[in-house]
């Protein structure tokens, strides 16, 4: 583990951690030399990038004080960078039902930051589109990792009924979805984060677009990129970006991002405002960014800094499976500025 990184008065962490967050890094290292034996190495989870699209993220003017923290404390207009994709740790079809991710890039943005020793001037978000993440602790991430890959996806299934675990894995086979188009559905960080020192927040990206797609028939292996392109060959997308506070600990647990965090019980409010104007993005140019942008949990401002025990293992695993990936290809690792 990484001891440049604080822990947060909000957290704790099991014993047996790190261990088992070192053993799913190689375990997925692994997997990723069997998979590309050949180069041209991907991202272990979410390998399949629909489009790379650049935006605008405004904050909103007049804010609360309660509201001004972080990024958020001044009205500003940042530029964006947007990578969706599939959630699926295999390259497929379209066609199959999948979570999508959405992870958004801003530039130019000053303060301190979350991890130690890294001179960037961005700020990630990295949502998915689903409330929560199952497997919510390090242990279920753990094992099924461990057992997906060293024994079967159907042993993964037996263990994890064994275990009193089957509710997940029937929320993650519910949770894939053939949706209409990316940019028409709503997505969630699903894992917890500081907002300035004594609160803690998760967000959602909620669609604000008037057009909307439909689901063509029959379905097709790039339906999903051909929807974003038709989407922004004369329209823009937009998208409101909301906060929700943490109120009751355990109703809304930090250290399980298996739980949902109630709206009823805390609404979600809007922050800022995400607009991607038509834009040809179909490109090797555009191919190759995807390919050489890194987005992690951990690339923030020490305000907006990850909470939780799977934010603690992506922070981990991210950023040493981005280098692997990027030294193992002799591919740069581009932090954009623009």
């Amino acid at each position: 583990m990484n001891n440049e990184m604080e822990t947060s008065k909000f957290e704790t962490i099991p014993n047996g951690e790190p261990a088992l967050i070192e053993n799913m890094e190689n375990l997925l290292k692994e997997k990723m030399e069997r998979v590309y034996a050949k180069g041209n190495t991907k991202r272990d989870a979410h390998p399949k990038h629909l489009a790379l699209l650049q935006g605008e993220f405004t904050v909103e003017p007049n804010l609360p004080p309660e509201l001004k923290v972080g990024l958020f404390e001044k009205e500003n207009t940042y530029s964006a960078w947007i990578r969706i994709s599939n959630a699926s740790g295999t390259v497929q079809s379209d066609k199959k039902k999948d979570f999508r991710g959405f992870a958004i890039k801003l530039m130019g943005v000053d303060g301190e930051k979350y991890e130690n020793n890294v001179e960037k001037e961005t700020q990630d978000f990295v949502l998915m589109s689903h409330p929560t993440m199952p497997l919510g602790t390090v242990k279920l991430f753990h094992d099924a990792v461990y057992y997906s890959l060293k024994w079967s996806p159907i042993i993964l299934l037996l263990r994890m009924v064994a275990t009193g675990n089957g509710s997940k894995m029937r929320e993650l086979s519910n949770g894939r979805k053939n949706h209409t188009s990316p940019l028409d559905i709503r997505y969630w960080s699903t894992t917890p984060y500081l907002f300035g020192d004594n609160q803690v927040v998760k967000y959602s990206v909620i669609p604000t677009s008037k057009y909307k797609s439909t689901l063509p028939e029959p379905l097709t292996d790039t339906y999903l990129t051909d929807n974003i392109e038709k989407h922004l060959t004369d329209e823009e997308a937009s998208f409101d970006f909301l906060i929700q506070f943490q109120k009751d600990p355990k109703q809304m647990p930090i250290e399980d991002a298996g739980v949902e965090w109630k709206e009823a019980a805390s609404p979600f409010i809007k922050v800022a405002t995400i607009k991607i104007p038509p834009q040809i993005f179909r490109t090797k140019q555009r191919d190759d960014l995807a390919e050489e942008f890194s987005f992690s949990p951990g690339h923030t401002l020490k305000e907006h800094s990850p909470l939780g025990g799977i934010n603690r293992a992506r922070v981990e695993i991210y950023r040493n499976l981005s280098a692997y990936r990027h030294d193992r290809d002799n591919r740069i690792m581009n932090e954009p500025k623009t």
